[in-house]
């Protein structure tokens, strides 16, 4: 079992990216390896959320103007 860090420590973005990455890497390599998903739903998936991210950002960047 990991010992939790009791000091605060101070991580730069990188490396809490670096991390992030070699997390997710792992867990798709374990999924797919158990064949509770497959490549090609990954694949879909990543897609989906991309578009759909894609949107939200699209909708937040979109100039309203009223008229009186």
């Amino acid at each position: 079992m990991a010992e939790r860090i009791k000091q605060q420590t101070h991580i730069s973005a990188e490396e809490v990216l670096k991390t992030e990455i070699i997390i997710n890497q792992a867990l798709i390599d374990i999924l797919i390896t158990k064949q509770i998903i497959t490549e090609e739903e990954l694949v879909d998936n990543i897609q989906k959320i991309r578009q759909e991210q894609e949107k939200i950002f699209n909708d937040q960047n979109k100039i309203v103007s009223i008229k009186s």
